[in-house]
C-alpha cells in the first residue's frame, strides 16, 4: 500500500492503481480498531515526508482504557499519541482498521510534538 498526498486528499495506491480516495480532513476524529476489535482511541495528526510528500504515519491520540492496558502512567489529562505506520493500516471507512492487533502497539513509538 502507498499513500500519496496532494492537497488534503489521501490516494491509495495498488500496483499503480487509484483504488480510494479520502480527505484527510475526513479521517481527523475517525476512530481507531485493532485487527482484534480494539477501540484505542482517533486520528488526531498526520506524518509527512517532505522528501516526497507522502504521509507516513496517523497520529492517533489513545482513550484512557487503551492507556492504561498498554501500561501507559501518565497524567490522565496527558494526551498519548501513537505514530502508526500507514503499512499498519487495513481499511478506512466510518473507521479506521488496523492490520495488526492491540498487543503490537507497544512496539509504536509516541509522536513527538514539534511546537
Amino acid at each position: 500500500m502507498e499513500i500519496v498526498c496532494e492537497s488534503d486528499i489521501i490516494f491509495t495506491l495498488t500496483l499503480g492503481l487509484v483504488i480510494e480516495i479520502v480527505s484527510m480532513k475526513d479521517l481527523l476524529t475517525k476512530s481507531v480498531l485493532t485487527s482484534d476489535a480494539y477501540d484505542i482511541g482517533s486520528v488526531n495528526d498526520f506524518q509527512l515526508s517532505i522528501e516526497d510528500w507522502r504521509v507516513t504515519a496517523l497520529g492517533v491520540t489513545l482513550n484512557s482504557q487503551s492507556k492504561k492496558d498498554l501500561g501507559i502512567k501518565k497524567l490522565p489529562l496527558t494526551g498519548v499519541t501513537l505514530c502508526i505506520p500507514v503499512a499498519h493500516l487495513d481499511k478506512v471507512g466510518d473507521m479506521v482498521t488496523l492490520r495488526i492487533d492491540f498487543d503490537h502497539l507497544k512496539n509504536l513509538p509516541e509522536c513527538k510534538s514539534l511546537l
